[in-house]
């Protein structure tokens, strides 16, 4: 049996390796698809997630609300993860952070308070260090214990 703290670090590893550096593409390479490939890679069931795609944001929004969501934190939310406080996300948790993307904006955890995320300024999934602006809603902060 893989012991958590290997999988997470797994999980982690493979998204960095699929998205570090590589430009924001709808459907392609967004924040919606570095979140599931991490949840799939920790071994999280997805059960609405098969099939799903767009190849732009309103696509993506539309496709979004066809599932009954009004954000990705609802979607994140319908998958029964326990919401845990950003500064305690491990390798392969998932975090929101602000955007005006209408879908909203997920990161992945690579650990010691490093989030591989699609950055506004480069428009590539970069590593970034020192990020203390996170979502909250009416539930707290928008983040997810993955394993």
């Amino acid at each position: 049996m893989i012991q958590p703290s290997t999988r997470r670090m797994r999980a982690a590893e493979a998204c960095r390796l699929r998205f570090q550096g590589k430009p924001y593409k709808p459907g392609a390479r967004d924040c919606p698809l570095l979140a599931l490939h991490a949840l799939r890679k920790a071994g999280v069931s997805v059960p609405w997630a098969k099939g799903l795609k767009w190849k732009d944001e309103a696509e993506g929004l539309r496709v979004l609300k066809s599932l009954g969501f009004k954000s990705l934190i609802e979607a994140v939310d319908s998958l029964g993860l326990p919401r845990i406080p950003p500064a305690m996300a491990l390798a392969a948790d998932l975090v929101a952070l602000p955007t005006s993307h209408q879908l909203g904006a997920l990161a992945v955890s690579m650990g010691n308070g490093n989030l591989l995320a699609f950055t506004d300024h480069t428009g590539n999934a970069e590593v970034l260090t020192g990020v203390t602006t996170f979502v909250t809603d009416s539930l707290g902060p928008c983040a997810w214990r993955v394993i």
